[in-house]
């Protein structure tokens, strides 16, 4: 048995580039989206070196991985910057850093309405 370990990081990153490219991308937007990216691009990279190694016996699975993993790391990232630039950055940093920013803008509002908490 052959042992490959360039297809086992492959097909590890191309897992977490899907995954980050999703949840990370709703969640983080374009920061969770350039993980995924960076991922994704590892694992397609380790696969196409495995494949290479072994005469195209392994590799496959990271490489497909990767693969996705980029296309939603771009899309989340193309979508996330269109949107973050339509309505005033609130969608660049997804929803977790929206309603961050959100949240600042009214605590801000009230103070300048109605003074100082302190």
């Amino acid at each position: 048995m052959q042992n490959n370990s360039k297809s086992t990081i492959s097909l590890v990153c191309g897992i977490v580039s899907i995954v980050i490219g999703i949840i990370g991308g709703f969640t983080f937007g374009v920061i969770g989206a350039a993980i995924a990216l960076a991922a994704g691009i590892v694992a397609v990279v380790m696969g196409v070196g495995a494949k290479k190694e072994t005469n195209g016996a392994k590799g496959s699975a990271g490489m497909v991985c990767g693969i996705l993993g980029i296309v939603f790391g771009a899309l989340f990232a193309i979508t996330c910057t269109i949107c973050g630039s339509e309505t005033g950055g609130y969608g660049c940093y997804g929803t977790v850093g929206g309603t961050m920013c959100a949240a600042n803008d009214v605590e801000d509002a009230i103070e300048d309405e109605f003074g100082a908490w302190n």
